[in-house]
C-alpha cells in the first residue's frame, strides 16, 4: 500500500500547493477580501446584514483571484498588481452586476434575433375549405 503524502508534497506545475498559495493565489484572495471589508466598513448602506456582508466578502475574494489569474503574465510593478487586486475586491459586487447584466442583454439580443426571424415568415394564404 503506497504511503500517504502530505499536502506539501503534492506538486502542481513543479511547485507544491502550499508554495503556490504562498506565491499569490491565497494572497490575492485575502487582498480582495480586505478591499471589500474596507468598503463595507466605510459604507452607510442601509439594510446590510452579516450574511450579506459575508457574501460580498466571499465574492470579492473570488473576483480578486480571477483578476490575479489574468495578471500573472502581465508585466507591471508588483505594487500596481496588488492595487488592482484590492480595487477588484472592493468593486466586486459592481463588477458581478455588470457581467450579469451584460450576459442577460446578450441573451435577450439572441432571443430577439430568433423571434424576429420567425415573425418575418409570411403566413400561408391557403384558404380553408368549408
Amino acid at each position: 500500500m503506497p504511503a500517504m503524502s502530505s499536502p506539501s508534497d503534492q506538486t502542481v506545475g513543479g511547485a507544491s500547493l502550499i508554495e503556490q498559495l504562498k506565491t499569490g493565489g491565497f494572497t490575492a484572495v485575502l487582498i480582495g477580501m480586505a478591499g471589500m471589508v474596507a468598503r463595507l466598513l466605510l459604507s452607510t448602506e442601509p439594510g446590510m446584514t452579516w450574511g450579506k456582508a459575508a457574501r460580498h466578502v466571499m465574492a470579492a475574494g473570488i473576483v480578486a483571484w480571477m483578476v490575479d489569474q489574468g495578471l500573472h503574465e502581465v508585466a507591471m510593478a508588483q505594487g500596481l498588481k496588488t492595487a488592482c487586486l484590492g480595487i477588484a475586491g472592493a468593486t466586486a459586487t459592481h463588477l458581478l452586476d455588470f457581467v450579469i447584466a451584460w450576459v442577460k442583454a446578450r441573451g435577450q439580443a439572441e432571443v430577439d434575433k430568433v423571434t424576429s426571424r420567425t415573425a418575418k415568415k409570411k403566413p400561408t394564404n391557403a384558404r380553408r375549405k368549408k
